[in-house]
């Protein structure tokens, strides 16, 4: 369980890096050269996928994009790291991740905080979960805070086509199967962000992630590859498989946040 939850995070964090990266993969970017798109995207700490800010090195970003073209998305798996054995205390940096998860998260407990740390190397493995229990429990970080405000909907639209596709799954009316049983029907949609254009949409008995890929590989064949696709964190869409295969192709696989139906309304606008 353990192992797969690593793996698990190995990817998204995979996929993180990718995003960075993909405005030069796709030859996108706006700056004079690519050293320079590396300086101005990492002027500022950038949010990782634990919720964390982190500074990053201009450097950093120009050695993920030479892993990209020599191997795709497998070369920007996280690598294990090579020091072993137990630490006596844990390091300032460590320490100071530790709040910063907490701020970020109050209410997550010290085994998600201790993978968390492992993945992003800021302790070894051999560290134990009760390490950082006794450490939240004796710096008083066990109460959860009060979440923050609302974010502000502001109207947004991308400049061109196939810029950013927009992908989700209508409720349609019962209609009998090919034996007479009356069964549920689901639409998936991809809608162009720019156009509003529908570029795949079916119906389909079952709402799942093969029906999505499906239709996903009958739009690019057709209208070509989206530089991103925005999509919510239903089973259909939010899947290894889905991200392997946007990786795979250079789009960016952007999930909406959770809760947030309204985030995708161009998808439902065009079957009102």
């Amino acid at each position: 369980m353990g192992q797969n939850n690593s793996t698990q995070m190995d990817r998204e964090l995979a996929y993180f890096r990718f995003a960075l990266i993909a405005p030069v993969i796709q030859g996108t970017f706006p700056d004079a050269s690519v050293a320079a798109y590396c300086r101005r995207v990492t002027e500022n700490p950038i949010v990782r996928p634990d919720g964390v800010p982190f500074k990053y090195k201009p450097g950093t970003l120009s050695k993920w994009i030479q892993l990209y073209q020599v191997g795709g998305m497998d070369e920007l798996m996280p690598r294990a790291r090579s020091d072993k054995g137990a630490v006596r205390r844990l390091s300032d940096e460590c320490i100071n991740e530790i709040h910063k998860i907490k701020e970020k998260f109050p209410k997550i407990d010290a085994v998600q905080i201790h993978i968390r740390l492992v993945q992003d190397g800021f302790i070894p493995a051999t560290v134990s979960p009760r390490t950082i229990q006794r450490f939240i429990k004796n710096n008083n970080l066990k109460n959860p805070a009060q979440s923050g405000p609302m974010k502000d909907r502001k109207a947004f639209e991308e400049e061109f086509f196939g810029a950013m596709w927009q992908a989700d799954t209508c409720y349609f009316p019962y209609v009998p199967d090919e034996n007479g049983k009356k069964q549920r029907t689901y639409l998936i949609a991809i809608v162009d962000d720019h156009s509003r254009m529908i570029v795949g949409a079916r119906l389909f008995f079952e709402d799942n992630a093969y029906n999505f890929q499906k239709l996903l590989k009958d739009a690019i064949a057709a209208r070509g590859i989206p530089n991103k696709l925005y999509v919510d964190h239903g089973p259909s869409y939010e899947n290894s498989q889905l991200s392997l295969i946007c990786g795979s192709v250079g789009t960016v696989l952007i999930h909406a946040p959770v809760r947030d139906g309204a985030a995708k309304a161009y998808v439902n606008t065009p079957f009102m």
